[in-house]
């Protein structure tokens, strides 16, 4: 695998914007054989640093016919292009500069005029095998003379990447269907260059659950973001390679071993993949709860805040892994755990009438004869407490709810004995009295 960084145009280019994209691929588990940090045989990997490489080339073809100077300012072109399309045609170059006489391209160059290089297209159809499409033809005429040199020496797109996969061996090229026609030009230039052509395979565009192209306004778009929302990376690599491919046997909780072992572009489907937020958010909670309990709470800290301080923060953390989707949920499971809140008048009538009363008096009983000082000793304390009940005709939510309340001032949260352990004893009791004397007392 080749890591290139094709960075020939300044205005969407800058290091800081290189760094992330390789930050972002080592989080996801993905590594390179050459790039710009590791080096290897076929250095320099910014295209930005290969100028002289691509002008070379360029030289090449001019030299046979196969390019020619193009004088036509940017604003020219502009106004051919409006013209065309207003005229419902194609907007290609009209070949403006195609034949122009060599005396007249000396005479503009010494007036200080500084052309780009524009390829000559043949007028012949364009054949290729997609290794998912199968056949793609691109009839005579489809596109125009292309510029592979601008005019400050500045190779463009096609002509960098031609250039590049040839002078690095590239063999297979997988890319989004919208660089189909770049495809037809890119062959175009490896004939004229005399360099072989490698295999192309062009998967559909991702869309977003309204069936229009994957955007910003779908949700977020950058692996950093998903990141920084606790996602984990072998869960956010496992989404992506389902999609418009299916693993053998349907299991589709994969870490990037097995999708190495098991992906095959055989099995790619030519249909496009929607965005599925929820399938991701499925995934991810199943890849929380493939790590061991020490690997889950050393990723947690760092979504858990303060609460990744707390000396049983590895107990809150599993008292809560099964409703985990992504680690930034952690602060709202967490919240039990910390000052009761106020409870609303819907979940206040728990505290409230016959039943609340005797289960909170009887937990209070319970606590203050015995102790919670391990997980085991606290599930003693619901047991009990759903004991001393077993002979009325109640449901255990009618007794435990009033403690959870109690305790938190929610009707949800982590298993109660979770809940009794980490707040302790004493921090139980008190809170305890506190609900039994607004709620009428024993």
């Amino acid at each position: 695998m080749v890591l290139r960084i094709e960075d020939t145009d300044p205005e969407r280019s800058r290091r800081e914007w290189e760094e992330a994209i390789l930050q972002d691929l080592r989080w996801l588990g993905l590594d390179w054989d050459e790039g710009p940090d590791v080096g290897g045989p076929h250095a320099p990997y910014r295209q930005s640093e290969r100028g002289e490489i691509y002008r070379e080339h360029a030289r090449l073809l001019a030299e046979k016919g196969l390019a020619y100077p193009c004088f036509c300012s940017p604003q020219e072109l502009e106004d051919k292009k409006r013209r065309a399309l207003a005229e419902g045609r194609a907007p290609l170059y009209d070949g403006a500069c195609r034949d122009l006489p060599a005396g007249e391209v000396r005479r503009r160059e010494a007036a200080g005029e500084r052309p780009a290089l524009r390829f000559r297209v043949t007028e012949k159809e364009i054949v290729f095998q997609d290794l998912l499409h199968g056949f793609v033809r691109f009839p005579a005429g489809s596109f125009g003379d292309f510029i592979i040199l601008r005019s400050d020496g500045r190779a463009g797109f096609n002509f960098s990447v031609v250039v590049d996969d040839a002078a690095m061996g590239i063999t297979h090229v997988i890319r989004g269907e919208d660089h189909l026609t770049n495809t037809a030009r890119h062959l175009l230039l490896f004939a004229a260059l005399g360099y072989p052509a490698p295999m192309y395979l062009h998967h559909s565009l991702l869309l977003g659950p309204d069936g229009s192209k994957m955007s910003k306004r779908h949700g977020a778009t950058s692996v950093r973001e998903y990141r920084e929302m606790g996602y984990l990376p072998q869960a956010l690599a496992n989404y992506l390679a389902l999609l418009s491919w299916s693993p053998p046997q349907g299991k589709e909780v994969l870490d990037l071993g097995e999708l190495v072992l098991m992906f095959d572009v055989g099995d790619l489907s030519s249909s496009p993949a929607v965005f599925d937020r929820e399938r991701l958010d499925w995934l991810n909670g199943k890849h929380i709860r493939r790590l061991s309990r020490e690997e889950v709470v050393e990723a947690a800290r760092e979504f858990a805040g303060s609460w990744s301080r707390h000396p049983l923060f590895p107990v809150m953390v599993e008292s809560v892994l099964d409703n985990l989707t992504t680690l930034g949920d952690l602060p709202r499971f967490l919240a039990p755990y910390g000052e009761a809140a106020v409870p609303d008048k819907r979940v206040s009538e728990w505290l409230h009438g016959e039943v609340a009363a005797r289960a909170l008096g009887k937990a209070l009983d319970i606590l203050e004869a015995g102790e919670v000082r391990d997980l085991e000793e606290a599930q003693e304390v619901v047991a009990r407490l759903k004991g001393a009940f077993v002979d009325r005709d109640l449901k255990p939510r009618e007794v435990l709810m009033p403690l959870r309340v109690a305790l938190t001032g929610m009707d949800h949260g982590p298993a109660l004995h979770y809940l009794l352990y980490v707040l302790g004893k004493g921090e139980c009791l008190r809170r305890l009295r506190g609900a039994l004397g607004e709620g009428g007392g024993r």
